[in-house]
């Protein structure tokens, strides 16, 4: 039998929420909206995904510190549920945290939560098998994620949530780098931060000297293809929701408030694409 070797890692835990409800759908019929979660599952979970890291190194911050130019990236799909891990290393923290933030985008664009932990603990992590301590520590707080809750004693947020050890490393880690993209995929309900993929859904432009930007009407047509998406996100979403578990609506409820407050980010970068071109000199 071949040793077991524990390792220091960030370690991630990441379940597809109402995957249950899918299957038993499309055991009655209807598979498309389980065939579409599959295959983003399959996709990110494929051996040629941690191949990129053997092959080309960190993917973000690529110039950051590491202590193996693969990460030591690991990922396992089981089921509904995604385990990565990464050595503990500036790129190691921000790659995974990349990596987690894009299987968390790539499902609400087909409009399904994810729910996770991010951490840092021991693990065991092979093509063969994952266990230790860290895992379970990740695995354990799932369920109780309480990023962005709304009642004092609301848990199990459709978020994913970052263990503070880990938001203290990348704090402390000194890399300009690493600390701007967390900031881009994270955010803080002024308690826990968590992964919040919907920060990504704004149109952002140039503005160019004397008050002037480059194209007005250009802009305005990108805000409005921003806005198009953010809409048809929001209608995939409530589509896929079970009406008939209040839970269920609980979670999907976080998502549509927070995709309405991006429609309205849409609405006044309108305004502002207006009051810029009503300064423009002729």
């Amino acid at each position: 039998m071949t040793n077991v070797e524990f390792k220091e890692k960030f370690i991630s835990f990441l379940d597809v929420l109402g995957f249950k409800k899918l299957v038993e759908a499309a055991e009655a019929g209807t598979t498309t909206p389980l065939n579409d979660a599959l295959e983003v599952l399959q996709e990110l979970a494929s051996p040629e995904e941690r191949g990129k890291f053997e092959k080309h190194g960190p993917k973000c911050c690529p110039q950051s510190k590491y202590v193996q130019r693969n990460l030591d990236f690991r990922i396992t799909q089981v089921s509904d549920c995604f385990i990565v891990s990464s050595e503990v290393s500036p790129a190691g923290a921000i790659n995974l945290v990349n990596y987690c933030w894009t299987v968390v985008f790539l499902l609400l664009k087909k409009g399904f939560l994810c729910r996770g932990y991010i951490t840092k603990g021991l693990i065991s992590h092979t093509d063969e098998h994952f266990i230790g301590t860290g895992y379970h520590k990740a695995f354990e707080h799932e369920a109780n994620v309480t990023a962005f809750k709304r009642e004092a004693d609301e848990r199990g947020t459709p978020f994913v949530e970052i263990d503070k050890i880990v938001c203290d490393y990348v704090d402390r880690c000194e890399d300009q780098c690493v600390k701007e993209l967390f900031s881009r995929f994270a955010k803080g309900d002024g308690n826990v931060m968590a992964l919040f993929p919907i920060k990504r859904l704004a149109h952002s432009f140039i503005v160019a000297g004397y008050g002037r930007i480059l194209d007005a009407e250009r802009e305005k047509q990108a805000n409005a293809n921003v806005r198009r998406k953010v809409r048809s996100i929001k209608e995939t979403v409530m589509s896929l929701a079970d009406n008939s578990n209040p839970n269920a609506v609980r979670k999907t409820g976080h998502y549509i408030r927070a995709l309405d407050d991006q429609l309205d980010v849409c609405d006044k970068t309108d305004e502002f694409i207006e009051h810029l071109k009503s300064r423009l000199r002729p």
